[in-house]
């Protein structure tokens, strides 16, 4: 089941949660140059997912829902410009686990 909200698309398969970039933000952000995305471990609603400078702007990227990081898209930190991608294999930030039935039903689909 896939959802959006703040910008960011959200995929759900089976016990995880994968987020990342819509079109929309890459957009809004312009060329990516650099990002700082969290590090495994619990992280609440409206946390920091992601710090992310760009040719338009420096965002932080709030959690649009609570959970545990269990994967980080590692290969952002070393090559942020794959964020920019259209690719969802590429321009993802985290995989939750542990995400809340009541938050996930929050959001719009």
């Amino acid at each position: 089941m896939r959802k959006e909200s703040q910008q960011l698309w959200l995929e759900k398969n089976d016990e995880t949660v994968t987020i990342g970039l819509t079109p929309e933000l890459q957009e809004e952000l312009g060329e990516i140059n650099f990002a700082d995305i969290a590090e495994l471990g619990t992280i609440e609603q409206e946390g920091v997912l992601a710090e992310v400078e760009a040719s338009k702007t420096v965002v932080e990227i709030t959690a649009p829902l609570s959970g545990d990081i269990v994967e980080r898209n590692d290969k952002a930190d070393e090559d942020p410009s794959i964020l920019n991608t259209q690719d969802e294999q590429k321009n993802w930030l985290v995989v939750l686990k542990n995400v809340s039935e009541n938050q996930w039903q929050q959001l719009t689909e």
